[in-house]
């Protein structure tokens, strides 16, 4: 298996991957705890679907809706249309896939 790529594209935002911080252009784009948490699983496992039990591990003491609520917020700080997602895709059965460009 290659090693993980250091930075995903997603169009105008990029995801440093060390780091764990996203970028649009030159503008850091301020995540939450739980948002880069979430966003650390996703970008370890691009182009697989990660399903909600392994990120409410992730989360420290959340609810299976939190999972979604979280997902939300983070498809609008990274999507340009957050309501037909392009980068973070839903699943259907199985959760959620982080879709680089």
């Amino acid at each position: 298996r290659p090693p993980p790529p250091r930075a995903l594209l997603l169009g105008p935002m990029r995801y440093d991957v060390g780091r764990g911080e996203l970028w649009r252009g030159e503008e850091l784009v301020r995540l939450t705890t739980t948002e880069s948490a979430l966003m650390r699983v996703f970008a370890a496992h691009p182009h697989e679907p990660v399903d909600r039990l392994t990120l409410l591990a992730e989360l420290d003491d959340a609810q299976e809706r939190a999972v979604d609520v979280q997902v939300t917020r983070l498809r609008r700080k990274i999507e340009v249309d957050p309501k037909a997602p392009r980068y973070l895709q839903t699943v259907r059965g199985a959760g959620y896939m982080l879709t680089p460009d």
